[in-house]
């Protein structure tokens, strides 16, 4: 019989991890079982050398079986997207133990950390939180910080799930996905890019062409209809992550690539690129030159 699992369990488990330093083994072996479990989100491969709150916040949901509850990521800002998709977002309330807390360090509206909040006392909440100084550290804060952006519950109580739908290395998969959603993921980057991402979808139990097929015509029907003005960029050598979140590979500094789509968030543009046929990400304005 699988146990249920609980907000103590999973803070708990993060509070096992406390003290424990980048680059020390303890780390490494965090981040290497992240990258086990496919397919990765944003199809990145993290490395000991990046930002790694994500990282631990989700290879801790995967340990107490929880990832189908909290959601897997290694950018804060996309999971907080997996948090209103998931339908526990909640923005900026009073905590309770087990939540997530979502950061904004700069006030910029870009959430830049994530931790979990692991004891609450009258106006104030304590977080069990990896990439603290470079390790998992334990902080506390006022609920209403100006800092904070605010806070998802995840709706514990359910069966756990393990790494995967089945408690294996597989994706978490509540629900049989359809062709639709999942090239909608594609587009997203949520599976990578070739050949990871057929690799990643066979796994998965998915008909890869299929999927790709769906992938094809959306794009072809998008980009029909959006003509995006600007054809190709180069990426600035000084540019760091995606605008997503994600630390940029080494590689994509100073490359020139197709512009797929681009739009105006927040008043700042934002362009998807992608090369031979393969989504790369989205870019800010700032870090590329149009070409």
């Amino acid at each position: 019989m699988r146990k249920v699992v609980t907000a103590q369990k999973v803070v708990d488990i993060a509070g096992k991890y406390v003290g424990a330093k980048q680059y020390g083994s303890v780390h490494k072996g965090l981040i290497d079982r992240y990258n086990q479990v496919l397919p990765r989100p944003s199809g990145y491969k993290m490395t000991y050398d990046d930002a790694w709150c994500d990282a631990f916040v989700t290879a801790v949901a995967d340990e107490a079986g929880a990832n189908h509850l909290i959601g897997r990521e290694c950018g804060v800002e996309r999971h907080v997207k997996v948090c209103r998709d998931l339908g526990i977002w909640l923005g900026r309330v009073k905590p309770v133990v087990g939540d997530l807390v979502m950061f904004d360090w700069d006030g910029g509206g870009f959430a830049d950390h994530i931790a979990y909040v692991g004891e609450v006392s009258g106006e104030r909440f304590r977080t069990i939180e990896g990439n603290s100084n470079g390790r998992v550290e334990r902080n506390w804060f006022a609920w209403n910080d100006w800092r904070v952006k605010g806070f998802a519950r995840p709706q514990y109580g359910r069966v756990a799930g393990g790494a995967g739908a089945g408690g294996g290395n597989g994706p978490s998969r509540p629900l049989k996905q359809s062709v639709n959603e999942l090239a909608s993921q594609v587009l997203l980057g949520t599976w990578g890019n070739n050949p990871e991402r057929t690799r990643a979808l066979m796994a998965a139990g998915y008909d890869a062409l299929a999927v790709q097929k769906r992938v094809n015509e959306l794009m072809k029907g998008h980009l029909s209809n959006a003509s995006p003005k600007v054809k190709r960029v180069q990426v600035s050598q000084k540019a760091v992550r995606f605008y997503t979140g994600e630390v940029m590979d080494a590689w994509v500094k100073g490359s020139y690539f197709d512009v797929l789509d681009q739009k105006r968030v927040r008043g700042e543009m934002i362009y998807l690129v992608g090369y031979k046929g393969g989504l790369i990400g989205w870019l800010h304005a700032n870090d590329v030159k149009l070409k």
